[in-house]
């Protein structure tokens, strides 16, 4: 089952649209009322993250369902400005990025260093940690994949185990560890993928109850 596709602007118009969607596929599939309330916090998030992303043109959202398994879709096109890459190329030079606090921040700033690939030099762990290479490629530096390639793929899954490998003997993985554990989104989702090809960005949000 598939939702209609919502578009959703940064002015706030199609919001309570998407969250009646994402309402309305808990009603079909049944969920109990804890349930149904997870999946709207993860629409809630999803919903937030694309008004922070997008300019006049918007987002498009939708949910997919199979069961007890639900997909939260979001596909934009970030509005990059030259001031904006500046900005990107003058942090991964310091490798911080102040407004990349928390994992929804840290989630934004993927998109933004994800379109605009030439930021991906020295960018912060949590970037090239959750980076997908494609099955094959044998780079061992997933930055060089990711500013040479016409796609990129970003996992949580994969971020986290990185985190949770390095938290016991970093102070910065310790810090992202427990970012993770206050995260709404973290906490419920069972997967979140950012994948960017061109100027596109899908994020789909995977949760199984």
């Amino acid at each position: 089952m598939r939702s209609d596709s919502i578009q959703i602007k940064s002015s706030g118009e199609g919001v309570e649209e998407a969250l009646y969607a994402a309402s309305a596929s808990a009603v079909y599939r049944a969920l109990n009322k804890k349930e149904a309330i997870h999946l709207r916090l993860l629409a809630e998030e999803t919903i937030g993250l694309a008004r922070q992303l997008t300019d006049a043109a918007g987002a498009t959202f939708w949910v997919e369902s199979t069961g007890r398994a639900f997909e939260l879709h979001l596909i934009a096109r970030p509005l990059v400005t030259g001031s904006m890459r500046r900005e990107l190329l003058k942090v991964s030079t310091s490798g911080k990025n102040e407004a990349a606090k928390g994992f929804t921040g840290k989630l934004r700033d993927i998109v933004n260093r994800a379109v605009a690939p030439e930021s991906a030099n020295g960018a912060a762990d949590y970037y090239s940690r959750g980076l997908i290479p494609p099955d094959g490629y044998t780079l061992a530096d997933p930055l060089a994949y990711s500013m040479s390639a016409d796609a990129v793929t970003w996992s949580m899954r994969k971020y986290r185990d990185e985190v949770g490998a390095h938290a016991a003997d970093s102070a910065q993985a310790k810090e992202e560890w427990d970012e993770l554990e206050k995260s709404i989104v973290a906490s419920i989702a069972d997967e979140v993928k950012i994948a960017v090809t061109g100027d596109k960005v899908e994020m789909t949000v995977y949760k199984s109850f």
